[in-house]
């Protein structure tokens, strides 16, 4: 009978045990636990030269849109311009960015684009418009 019982109990705990591994999980748990976290972090993260802003790059142009002044600015990864830029905008006083950051494919011909800062229509321009100033052939 002592046996019975240990068994019984022995199955419900590996019963709870295969229930909790299998239980339902969320998002912002996950990602905030161990091996999900870092990885995660590493999604989240910009090339050094993006997120240190140490890239070849142009003079900035100040422009005028509808009223509103800009300066926008580009630049690549070193060595590796062709398939790695980026373009920012700046509000007038400098105290909002947006971006365009273009990677080119594995492929080699189509770059990804990702925009940054959720630009508006008018800034949005200006940063596909400095990306086609700085490549004419794409």
């Amino acid at each position: 009978m002592k046996k019975a019982r240990l068994s019984i109990l022995a199955g419900s705990c590996m019963m709870l045990i295969a229930a909790g591994a299998s239980a339902e999980q969320y998002l912002p748990e996950l990602a905030s636990k161990t091996p999900y976290k870092k990885a995660y972090a590493e999604m989240l993260s910009f090339p050094g030269w993006v997120s240190k802003a140490q890239g070849t790059a142009s003079p900035v142009e100040r422009v005028s849109v509808e009223g509103k002044s800009f300066t926008v600015g580009h630049m690549c990864k070193p060595h590796d311009c062709a398939d790695n830029q980026l373009s920012v905008v700046f509000n007038a006083d400098g105290t909002k960015s947006w971006g365009l950051l273009a990677t080119r494919s594995a492929d080699g011909e189509a770059f990804n684009k990702q925009l940054l800062g959720n630009p508006d229509n008018v800034v949005e321009g200006l940063l596909n418009k400095s990306f086609s100033d700085n490549n004419p052939e794409d």
